[in-house]
């Protein structure tokens, strides 16, 4: 179980993470007025209630009290939600307590829900409580429709259009994130509703050495997005990242890594992004990533990566992308002008 200041870091700084590590515009999406013949009363309604309320506690990653409110099943399973009373509902009593109640949820230091989300929830419950009916197809008070009318649907960001990966069955261990995150390493879940973490040392970058690299290792299976970016790594830590296995996203450029890194990163199949600008690898290393045929972005302007072997390495791999940098135009031999 992640500790909850990482948790709420990661909540917050989600955004942050997608800016940082891709510019992918089509993750966010647009808000939209809600459809109310396609849309449903849970999943568009309700659940942007709790996901920006409760799952941070009480969600897949944390369960204060043993109660989980992320997802229909553990709502079920929560029993804080009497399908059609209101009063049974220890969810609405906890919500509905005064700010200065020890008891009253969000609890003391969050935000209180407004009005109209304690309103909309209390509507729901009493109604039913149901999780697959469309907003047309419940019972709407004038107050409620109007309530709808003003609101905006924001998609949730998709996290993981971004890796094809199967979802890990259990969270990282909280030991191990803990020891990260004391290391001054950012380590933060990249969803909500993943269990996949980031990591990125650019607070410690000029401090961050091998030795550090070994605190990965124990959530090798939830880290995919790793920034060692200018960090005093090198190759030393060669095989302690290629034992990173699930990483999509490695950034090492600006560091002292050679050909012999590449040796062990060539060993992580899912990798779909590397970054190696400013470093010493040559097209000899390149030839130990012709096995990452998942591979789709390759930096490696100011290297010693030349063209010839750019080419090579994209003939082995279909699709990839090679960034050289700019070159600069040969210059034709010009015929000399005759003496005059």
């Amino acid at each position: 179980m992640l500790p909850r200041n990482l948790i709420s870091a990661s909540l917050v700084l989600t955004a942050f993470v997608l800016s940082f590590f891709t510019n992918d515009k089509s993750i966010a999406e647009e808000k939209r007025k809600l459809n109310l013949e396609k849309d449903k009363v849970y999943e568009h309604v309700i659940k942007p209630i709790l996901s920006a309320n409760c799952t941070t506690c009480h969600g897949s990653s944390k369960a204060k009290g043993k109660i989980r409110l992320h997802n229909p099943e553990e709502i079920k399973k929560s029993e804080s939600i009497v399908e059609g009373n209101i009063d049974e509902s220890t969810l609405i009593e906890r919500i509905m307590l005064p700010d200065d109640d020890e008891d009253v949820m969000p609890p003391d230091g969050k935000k209180r829900l407004s009005p109209e989300q304690k309103k909309m929830l209390s509507w729901w419950i009493a109604e039913g409580a149901n999780f697959e009916k469309t907003i047309s197809e419940v019972n709407l008070p004038e107050d409620i429709s109007t309530i709808i009318a003003g609101l905006e649907y924001s998609p949730p960001i998709e996290i993981k259009k971004a890796f094809n990966l199967p979802e890990p069955a259990q969270p990282a261990n909280g030991e191990a994130v803990t020891a990260i995150g004391k290391a001054g390493i950012l380590v933060m879940q990249l969803a909500q509703d993943t269990k996949y973490l980031s990591a990125n040392v650019i607070n410690v970058a000029k401090s961050f050495n091998d030795a550090q690299v070994k605190l990965l290792v124990p959530v090798k299976n939830h880290l995919t997005w790793l920034d060692l970016s200018r960090s005093g790594i090198t190759d030393q830590a060669a095989n302690d990242l290629g034992q990173l296995n699930m990483l999509t996203k490695l950034h090492l450029e600006n560091t002292a890594v050679t050909d012999q890194t590449l040796q062990h990163i060539g060993k992580l199949e899912n990798l779909e992004y590397l970054n190696l600008y400013g470093t010493k690898v040559t097209d000899a290393g390149l030839e130990n990533l012709k096995s990452l045929k998942k591979l789709k972005k390759l930096y490696v302007w100011q290297t010693g990566v030349t063209k010839a072997g750019a080419d090579k390495l994209k003939e082995a791999v279909p699709g990839l992308y090679v960034n050289l940098g700019w070159q600069v135009p040969k210059q034709e031999d010009k015929p000399e002008e005759p003496k005059k």
